[in-house]
């Protein structure tokens, strides 16, 4: 009985490493492509920026679906727009604000940062926006 709940124990700790590991890396991705997407703007971030939206980046993984995740596209984000999420952030990690809530609301402000992205591309290629 002592070797089973060893040997369970272990698989826990196993688990809860990959997924550190896991997001982990999907954090590091992402801020990859925030920076990509906000070129010079990017140097325009304190380092508490970066580690509020290192940290933020660690919470939507956590709390989302793989599938809605994978659905955010960071690189569209502006610095306006990169700088709420920054207070969202701050908010969230320091005043202990509605996580649920604020998780949603920066959500949404990704996905209306990549439709604003689409819909720009498309006027400038002469296409309506739809």
């Amino acid at each position: 009985m002592m070797e089973s709940a060893s040997r369970q124990s272990s698989e826990e700790s196993l688990g809860r490493r990959v997924f550190e590991v896991s997001k982990q890396r999907a954090v590091e991705q992402c801020l990859a492509r925030w920076r990509n997407g906000l070129k010079a703007d990017w140097s325009l971030l304190s380092q508490d920026d970066i580690v509020n939206l290192r940290w933020i980046a660690g919470e939507l993984w956590a709390a989302r679906s793989r599938e809605e995740w994978d659905s955010l596209h960071f690189s569209k984000v502006d610095l306006r727009n990169t700088r709420i999420v920054v207070a969202h952030a701050d908010r969230l990690r320091r005043h202990r604000v509605n996580h649920a809530q604020t998780i949603s609301v920066v959500v949404d402000l990704l996905h209306a940062a990549r439709e604003a992205t689409y819909a720009a591309e498309r006027v400038s290629d002469g296409r309506l926006p739809s």
